[in-house]
C-alpha cells in the first residue's frame, strides 16, 4: 500500500508561523490532469490519498472530482476556516475522512496560525469542529508542538475532546520553511499530555507520535510513501520535509 500525499495547493489563507510550505506564498494549483496521472502510476499497487497543502480546500473541486471518479481511501488536511456544512456533507457521502489542524487554545493559535491579515482564525476553526461534532464525524485533530504551545497540551486535549475530536496527531515542528528557526519543544510535554487525557478518561485515539513512545514508524520511514507538488512532481516521501532540498533535519 503506498499512501499519496496529493499538495493540491501551495496557496493558503493561513500564515502559520512554522509552515514548512510557505503557504500563501506561491499560488500553483494542481490540475486534473496531474492529479490523475498520479494516482493512476500508482493505483495498482494498491494506495491511499491524503490531500494537503497550502490549503486544499481552496482546490475543493479537484478534491470532489477525484473522489467521485476513484474507489480509494481519501483524507483531507485541512485548517477547516473553509470547512461548511455543504462540504461536510459532500465529504461524508464520498468517504473522505477530515483532519483539522489547531494547535493550541485560542490566544495562543491566533498567534501561531493567524489570516494572512493578522487576524486569527481559531473561532472559524472551532466552529467547524463544532459542525463536524453535529454530523458525527469521526475525525482527527492534528498539533504542531512548539516551544509556544508546548505547556498548553493538556489545554489542548481538554478542547479538541469538548468539540468532538476522536484522535490526536502531535507533530514536532521540523527546522524547513517558515519553521526554520522556530525553537524545538520539550517532547515530555507530548507523554504528559497523553498521560493526562488517559487519567481524564477521554477516548481519543493518537497518532503519530514520537516512535519511542508507541513504537511506530510513518510511512515515508517505510518507504510506503510519496509526496507529490502540484506540478506534479514528486519531491520527496514526506510531506512536512519535501522542501528540505533532500536533507533531514536532524531530529526526523
Amino acid at each position: 500500500m503506498i499512501l499519496l500525499y496529493l499538495a493540491v495547493t501551495h496557496d493558503c489563507n493561513l500564515r502559520c508561523v512554522y509552515c514548512y510550505a510557505k503557504g500563501g506564498e506561491r499560488k500553483e494549483y494542481m490540475s486534473f490532469s496531474t492529479a490523475r496521472k498520479v494516482i493512476e502510476k500508482y493505483y495498482d499497487k494498491g494506495i491511499k490519498v491524503q490531500f494537503t497543502g497550502g490549503e486544499p480546500l481552496l482546490n475543493y473541486k479537484l478534491i470532489k472530482r477525484l473522489a467521485e471518479r476513484y474507489d480509494v481511501e481519501f483524507s483531507v488536511q485541512t485548517n477547516a476556516t473553509l470547512l461548511d456544512a455543504e462540504k461536510i456533507e459532500e465529504m461524508l457521502d464520498l468517504g473522505i475522512s477530515i483532519a483539522v489542524s489547531i494547535d493550541a487554545p485560542q490566544k495562543i493559535n491566533d498567534t501561531l496560525r493567524p489570516y494572512a491579515d493578522g487576524r486569527g482564525s481559531t473561532k472559524d476553526v472551532l466552529r467547524a469542529m463544532m459542525l463536524l461534532k453535529s454530523y458525527n464525524v469521526d475525525y482527527g485533530v492534528t498539533c504542531v508542538v512548539t516551544l509556544y504551545n508546548e505547556k498548553h497540551l493538556r489545554e489542548f486535549v481538554d478542547l479538541v475532546y469538548a468539540f468532538g475530536a476522536r484522535s490526536v496527531s502531535f507533530d514536532i515542528v521540523k527546522p524547513v520553511g517558515r519553521g526554520k528557526n522556530i525553537p524545538q519543544p520539550n517532547a515530555s510535554y507530548i507523554a504528559d499530555a497523553i498521560n493526562y487525557a488517559k487519567a481524564c478518561g477521554y477516548k481519543l485515539r493518537f497518532r503519530n507520535v514520537l516512535k519511542e513512545m508507541l513504537n511506530l514508524k510513518c510511512a515515508a520511514m517505510s518507504g510506503r510513501a510519496v509526496f507529490v507538488a502540484p506540478d506534479g512532481e514528486e519531491i520527496f516521501a514526506c510531506p512536512t520535509l519535501a522542501y528540505s532540498k533532500g536533507r533531514c533535519p536532524r531530529l526526523c
